[in-house]
């Protein structure tokens, strides 16, 4: 009789009462897994105005260097690139540098010699008992040469202000000039090119002395006879005096300049001999 009637007790629940009950279950579920942590669960995109308008950049693939070769590096490298246009534009300056120290040297020493000229003329034209049309003749050399004179002091002028703006633009970019020949070679050995160029430097400022030596004894003479003409330290114009005799101290110290120069160069070709004949040159080379 109890089972009857618990069995009766259980068919008593009515289509309804499941209903709900598993309605309730199903929100209790769905409460317990909103409740869950976001960790896991995927987000439903949603597509806003930015992802339309804006671009998504691309992503670089990430490869594995490769080892290039020495040619390629050398020739993609932008320092190497940089280093040798340098190189061209520095070897550019110093061909440039030594054609205007040559054009400067070779106007300076012919401006020198003309007026070296010009003295000898200005001589012979006071030597007693010359014809009438041989002072002529020396008169209107002296005139043709005077000009040539100023002329190439201008030149000459030019010429050291150029290569004193390039030896200047040298400086500024850093530049420098060629090295000459070593004493010694790779070897060890004496160097023969090296004794031949301290020769022919030495040689040259020799002569450059030399004939400066006779160019500002010469000013020296003739502004001291100017000075005697307006009558010594005690007469004549004041002021032509102090110009005469700022011309003669001029004169006087670049005189002893030259003869210092010279003195020099004579000291430093005995000692390239003597180091030479050391080395086992053979002097030949200086003859």
């Amino acid at each position: 009789m109890k089972c009857r009637l618990a069995f009766n007790k259980k068919k008593s629940y009515s289509p309804f009462r499941l209903s709900v009950g598993l309605m309730f279950i199903t929100l209790v579920a769905t409460m317990a897994a909103a409740q869950q942590p976001a960790v896991g669960r995927k987000k439903i995109p949603s597509l806003t105005s930015d992802d339309v308008v804006r671009p998504t950049p691309e992503q670089p693939t990430e490869s594995k260097p490769v080892a290039a070769k020495p040619e390629e590096v050398a020739s993609a490298s932008p320092a190497r690139s940089a280093e040798a246009k340098t190189s061209a534009e520095e070897a550019a300056w110093r061909d440039g540098v030594n054609k205007a120290r040559d054009r400067a040297k070779e106007l300076e020493r012919a401006t020198e010699q003309t007026e070296l000229r010009v003295t000898a003329l200005r001589n012979d034209l006071g030597v007693s008992g010359q014809s009438a049309r041989y002072r002529n003749d020396v008169a209107a050399e002296i005139q043709q040469t005077g000009q040539r004179l100023t002329e190439l002091r201008e030149q000459s002028r030019r010429a050291a202000e150029d290569l004193s703006q390039l030896l200047d633009y040298g400086k500024e970019k850093g530049f420098k000039e060629a090295e000459g020949p070593k004493a010694t070679s790779d070897e060890g050995k004496p160097n023969e090119q090296f004794y031949r160029a301290q020769v022919a430097r030495l040689n040259e400022a020799i002569e450059s002395a030399q004939r400066r030596t006779q160019l500002y004894q010469n000013r020296l003479n003739d502004v001291s006879q100017r000075i005697l003409m307006n009558g010594g330290k005690k007469g004549g114009d004041n002021f032509y005096m102090m110009q005469l005799q700022k011309d003669r101290d001029e004169a006087q110290s670049k005189l002893d300049e030259s003869q210092a120069a010279l003195a020099k160069a004579h000291s430093d070709l005995d000692a390239l001999k003597e180091e030479a004949r050391r080395a086992g040159i053979t002097p030949d080379l200086f003859r």
